[in-house]
């Protein structure tokens, strides 16, 4: 969901070895997820700024699931993300969720 890189660049880089191997094998969150070797690929390290599933109806849950493990983890989230997952947001609309993200882009 939140590739290692993007949990580097946005606050993993501070954390103990520990830490860093508890998020990478989290099974309790929607953090690891199969996909097909090809979606991979054109996902690469991108998050919900950058990338969108090729399924329009799951832009807004895998918007709500990337920021879910940015708060849980206490990852921040880059200034365009607020803003491009408003038009995730015109797909579905689920109460609360986009004031969860755009508190994360504040920290």
């Amino acid at each position: 969901m939140v590739p290692l890189a993007e949990a580097w660049r946005s606050g993993a880089d501070t954390w103990a070895a520990d830490q860093r191997k508890d998020f990478g094998n989290d099974l309790k969150d929607p953090q690891l997820l199969i996909a097909s070797e090809s979606s991979n690929t054109l996902k690469s390290d991108s998050g919900p700024a950058d990338w969108k599933p090729t399924n329009h109806a799951s832009w807004c849950v895998y918007a709500k699931d990337y920021t879910h493990i940015k708060s849980v983890w206490r990852l921040t989230t880059t200034t365009s993300f607020p803003s491009r997952a408003r038009t995730a947001r015109r797909v579905v609309q689920p109460p609360g969720w986009l004031d969860q993200m755009s508190n994360l882009s504040r920290a």
